[in-house]
């Protein structure tokens, strides 16, 4: 099975993380990796999980446009919140984005994620 991955770009000191932006799959399936409501700069943008889950979603889209795709062809998606009490208002959130085209999701509270207050992983499938 071909594999095709795209790499995330050096950022100012030369790094890159220890993991790919997004795998493709032959039979069609991507895979993207960890999105954040990160600035250009690497930072949480300002305004809280507000601002930082309209980012995520712009990071996340950019992402699978890099492999064609769009939200539509999201099949799962696993989130991690930092806090239990942003859950309502991510919910309405993601909900705005994804419309009726609902993927199967997970979500769990995790404190491993540094200074962001959410992220976001999917599978997508190629239509």
């Amino acid at each position: 099975m071909q594999i095709e991955r795209i790499a995330y770009p050096p950022d100012a000191k030369g790094q890159t993380p220890p993991y790919s932006k997004l795998v493709k799959t032959a039979a069609g399936l991507v895979f993207v990796a960890g999105q954040v409501g990160m600035d250009e700069g690497g930072q949480p943008v300002p305004g809280g999980i507000e601002a930082e889950t309209h980012r995520m979603f712009a990071n996340l889209k950019s992402a699978l446009a890099a492999a064609g795709l769009g939200l539509a062809d999201v099949v799962k998606a696993t989130v991690w919140l930092t806090s239990a009490d942003d859950i309502t208002t991510f919910n309405s959130i993601y909900h705005d984005y994804f419309g009726a085209d609902l993927p199967a999701r997970a979500c769990v509270q995790s404190g491993l994620m540094g200074p962001f207050k959410v992220e976001i992983d999917v599978i997508a499938a190629a239509r």
